[in-house]
């Protein structure tokens, strides 16, 4: 009996742990010219999922934050290389189309934020994500051929994406992710 009670009180505490938690997911959006934006995410999400994203604002230079719905999933290209960097969950890709009209002449890369009632802000070169009362931040950087996707509560680190972008690029990131 008393294992039943223990086993009782444990499930309580970790299901209200988890309804407190931030229920924001993070995502990589792609943008190319003449093709339909792309989001990558470790998440299963659905046409219902309101999404905040990065697009290219005037000289290609990122702009926050304006929101997307879901068209539908589509099979990850072999040519994306996306993980998840913490906990090696599977990726999705899924096909968006921009609430308002965005023009993007050139290809895009950016941060998309998934989940209702989630307020996004520009904080400098990161953006502070409000969720639930759960105050976090999302920063990216760029490694030798591919871009980082961070998200941080305080110290703790929730969530870490890589996407490879197929190329060289100036790395940024800091020493220690």
């Amino acid at each position: 009996m008393e294992i039943k009670n223990t086993l009782m009180l444990s499930m309580g505490l970790l299901l209200s742990q988890s309804i407190n938690a931030a229920t924001a997911l993070d995502g990589f959006v792609k943008v190319f010219p003449d093709k339909p934006p792309l989001l990558f995410s470790a998440g299963v999400l659905s046409g219902a999922d309101e999404i905040q994203l990065e697009f290219p604002g005037k000289g290609g230079k990122a702009q926050c934050c304006t929101k997307a719905v879901i068209e539908k999933e589509i099979q990850l290209d072999p040519g994306d290389v996306v993980t998840d960097e913490m906990s090696n969950r599977k990726i999705h890709a899924y096909r968006l189309k921009f609430n308002n009209s965005v023009s993007y002449p050139d290809p895009f890369m950016g941060f998309a934020v998934i989940g209702k009632n989630v307020n996004v802000q520009a904080k400098g070169m990161q953006y502070q994500i409000t969720d639930k009362k759960v105050v976090s931040t999302v920063s990216t950087c760029y490694s030798s051929e591919g871009m980082h996707l961070i998200r941080r509560e305080g110290k703790k680190k929730l969530s870490h994406l890589y996407i490879s972008l197929g190329y060289d690029v100036e790395p940024n990131c800091p020493k220690k992710m």
